[in-house]
């Protein structure tokens, strides 16, 4: 059953198309650098391991660590993640798509995440950094022979490393 879901379902991001990896950046800096990650409050699809990935092999830190103290030298990014729900008329059509083995359409445009950035410098914090991420999501049976189209669209995983690359852009005057 969960196959046949699955299989019917189409997924793509607002505003994040699909592009080539990001390279990694030179490794210049010796500041200390620790992140902070939530635990992803829904079934996650990658975007924790974006997150870790990007900030352990993709920054110019020479080193980084995971945690949650703000170090007195250095810098410390604590990311926040907020899943937003489908409306409940989205969230019902959704179940009893999925009872039905998805006969009945169903889908979704407002769900995803809010995430927040908040970056500490030296002990004190210097800012907080705003980014929202809407997911469009539908299933049904007859989406089965056009199931190849998630292949053309951004992955969460994609998504969430692109967003870490904007906070870092948007942040550029602190590091």
């Amino acid at each position: 059953m969960t196959l046949i879901v699955f299989s019917n379902c189409l997924i793509s991001y607002k505003d994040y198309p699909k592009i080539l990896p990001l390279p990694s950046e030179e490794k210049t800096l010796d500041t200390p650098f620790v992140y902070g990650l939530p635990t992803f409050p829904q079934l996650n699809l990658g975007g924790r391991e974006a997150l870790k990935n990007y900030f352990d092999q993709k920054t110019r830190f020479k080193k980084t660590v995971e945690g949650v103290d703000v170090p007195k030298v250095g810098y410390l990014v604590n990311v926040k993640v907020n899943y937003r729900s489908p409306t409940p008329v989205a969230t019902a059509f959704l179940g009893v798509s999925t009872l039905t083995a998805t006969f009945l359409p169903a889908w979704s445009t407002q769900d995803g995440y809010d995430v927040q950035y908040i970056l500490y410098k030296d002990g004190k914090k210097v800012g907080t950094y705003d980014y929202h991420i809407f997911r469009n999501y539908a299933q049904w049976i007859l989406f089965l022979p056009i199931s190849w189209y998630n292949f053309e669209t951004a992955t969460e995983k994609e998504v969430f490393e692109r967003m870490t690359l904007k906070f870092f852009e948007d942040a550029k005057e602190h590091f």
